[in-house]
């Protein structure tokens, strides 16, 4: 007779795919606003100040995440947006006499503080804070942006039950009024990003926020509102593709191996290329084979628009759709994706 009857079932029960992968998350909220569940968004999101076309509105729109910000009309004249917003802002709920926020930060799920920014003007983030959540398919950060205060230390295990700071309003075109927290959920793009960027250009090592890709926090948020673990795979099949580029492959990539379930192909072949297929925003969502070599990054395909491309692509791309191609600094940010160490970077890689 089994003598361990539970834990064989826990194992079955994994196996099966009836329990969670062990590493995944329940994701919570980072601080006590809990507005985004029920009493109003605007209630959550902070505001943006807004000048468009003569007229001055405060949209809370502008807090949220996504092409939020910078309006235009496109050609359909329609209002559009050109701008991201890699995170989304949430409103404080506490003040005190003078109109300081007090309200308490949190890290949003059990990790280990990866880095510590106390210097506020080093960065557009101000005082921020990165946690590192090793999930099921690879590592996912939370940043904890314009923050009053810190409370943690580097390489500290910290939970949601922890405080890590004081929300505020450090960093560049704040102040008390618009105070808040801005959050983050990223994927890092290449772990020598402190080889690529270095002093005194970079600042933050690994953690510099161009070497960070932000998703939708809310999507997150919502999705582990009643208890549900979050699962990236998931989330990112859920995701719309808006161009490709195919870029040359020489048999490493540090976010592939970070992301391996990005890789939509065949390990084991020889690849010479890649396509690796974006959002909108900029999110890579899937990773393709491709037989068809390429000396430098090329745009293999791109969704058409009522607008040019660098318009909607936070100008990664130019022109339309069916010639589009790469800006300068769409070029370097996929560079950023090829670079690894025996690999001399080109002239047009980030420097």
């Amino acid at each position: 007779m089994n003598k361990f009857p539970l834990l064989y079932l826990l194992i079955s029960l994994l196996l099966s795919g009836l329990c969670p992968a062990a590493g995944d998350m329940v994701f919570s909220l980072p601080t006590d606003n809990r507005a985004i569940y029920g009493k109003g968004e605007d209630e959550y999101y902070m505001y943006v100040d807004r000048t468009f076309e003569g007229e001055t509105t405060r949209p809370w729109q502008g807090g949220t995440w996504g092409m939020v910000r910078n309006p235009y009309r496109d050609s359909n004249k329609q209002l559009s947006f050109s701008r991201l917003h890699e995170g989304i802002d949430v409103k404080p709920i506490r003040r005190d006499a003078n109109n300081e926020p007090l309200d308490k930060v949190r890290p949003i799920a059990p990790g280990t503080v990866a880095y510590v920014s106390n210097d506020a003007g080093k960065s557009n983030y101000g005082r921020y804070i990165i946690i590192a959540h090793h999930v099921t398919e690879g590592t996912i950060y939370s940043l904890y942006a314009h923050l009053a205060a810190t409370s943690c230390s580097e390489g500290q295990q910290v939970t949601p039950a922890d405080t890590i700071g004081v929300l505020g309003y450090t960093g560049v075109g704040l102040n008390k009024t618009r105070a808040h927290l801005h959050l983050e959920i990223c994927l890092m793009i290449n772990s020598a990003y402190d080889l690529i960027v270095q002093p005194p250009t970079n600042k933050h090592g690994l953690f510099n926020g161009l070497n960070l890709i932000g998703i939708n926090v809310s999507d997150v948020l919502r999705a582990c509102k009643n208890g549900q673990p979050f699962s990236l795979s998931r989330y990112f099949s859920t995701l719309s593709e808006h161009y490709r580029v195919r870029v040359p492959y020489s048999g490493k990539m540090d976010f592939l191996e970070r992301y391996p379930f990005l890789y939509k192909g065949t390990w084991g072949k020889t690849t010479p290329a890649l396509d690796i297929a974006f959002t909108q925003e900029g999110i890579p969502i899937a990773i393709y084979p491709s037989a068809q070599a390429v000396s430098t990054p090329t745009v293999a395909k791109c969704k058409p628009m009522p607008t040019w491309q660098q318009n909607c692509t936070v100008n990664r791309l130019k022109g339309n759709s069916k010639n589009a191609a790469l800006t300068a600094s769409g070029l370097r940010y996929i560079n950023l994706f090829l670079w690894h160490e025996g690999l001399m970077a080109s002239p047009d890689a980030p420097h």
